[in-house]
């Protein structure tokens, strides 16, 4: 409770400022998947839009968020929170994390999302995933009320994302009031790349409540039946007005 109230007060000092910024996402409590899921929750479930099936589990593990997820035929598991603060005027984002998997052999995708539900009503989706075998990052856009993945310039690839070793990730966007999203650029450890070309509508109608901030992790797997372990650390989320 301590951290959280900390986390509200910070929010509220840089909002005065332009500014929003949520850090250690990953240490917000988890619930026990889909059953009993709340808003403020790391809550988990099977993404029906992926083949196959999944299942999944999440929980601490010291200062670390540990997610052990299992897979059979392109399954994908979806992990996501919502913060309790709320933001609807923020117009560009940059999520900033630290990502460990334990093996990567058989992962197909690691997508890493953020919803923001705009005064208007409409879901902004900013999502980006490293596509494995497709060899780059991809980016949603909205296809006939359907998100869509599309492929960017900016390579990705297990010779640089490996597993056994903790790697750094920083994703930047920007959305106008219409809805039309700018993926900006991905930070690769060191390595900052810029995505060109890398805009398109982004708004859906979900019905969520205005404000509403919703990050998401999720783990796709291979054709076989396997699984994988990732750990979160320092996920920080930082909204802005342009």
């Amino acid at each position: 409770m301590k951290f959280l109230i900390a986390i509200l007060c910070l929010v509220a000092s840089l909002t005065a400022f332009g500014q929003v910024q949520i850090e250690h996402v990953e240490r917000l409590p988890h619930s026990d998947g889909v059953g009993g899921c709340h808003l403020s929750q790391w809550c988990w479930e099977h993404d029906p839009d992926t083949a196959g099936i999944s299942s999944g589990t999440s929980r601490l593990s010291g200062s670390l968020r540990r997610f052990d997820v299992v897979w059979k035929h392109f399954g994908g598991e979806r992990f996501h929170i919502g913060p309790a603060q709320k933001d609807s005027a923020s117009t560009s984002f940059t999520i900033d994390t630290w990502i460990y998997f334990n093996k990567l052999s058989d992962v197909n995708n690691i997508e890493i999302d953020l919803n923001q539900v705009t005064a208007n009503g409409g879901t902004v989706i900013f999502g980006m995933q490293c596509n494995f075998p497709r060899g780059v990052w991809q980016y949603t856009t909205n296809r006939s009320g359907h998100a869509h993945w599309n492929d960017s310039n900016v390579a990705c690839s297990r010779k640089v994302w490996t597993g056994g070793a903790w790697h750094h990730v920083i994703l930047k966007y920007h959305r106008d009031a219409a809805g039309n999203v700018t993926y900006d650029s991905v930070n690769f450890d060191a390595r900052r790349s810029e995505l060109i070309g890398a805009s398109g509508p982004s708004d859906f109608n979900l019905g969520w409540e205005v404000g509403r901030l919703v990050a998401n992790l999720q783990i796709g797997g291979n054709g076989g039946f396997s699984g994988a372990t990732a750990f979160l650390s320092s996920f920080t989320i930082t909204g802005r007005t342009k």
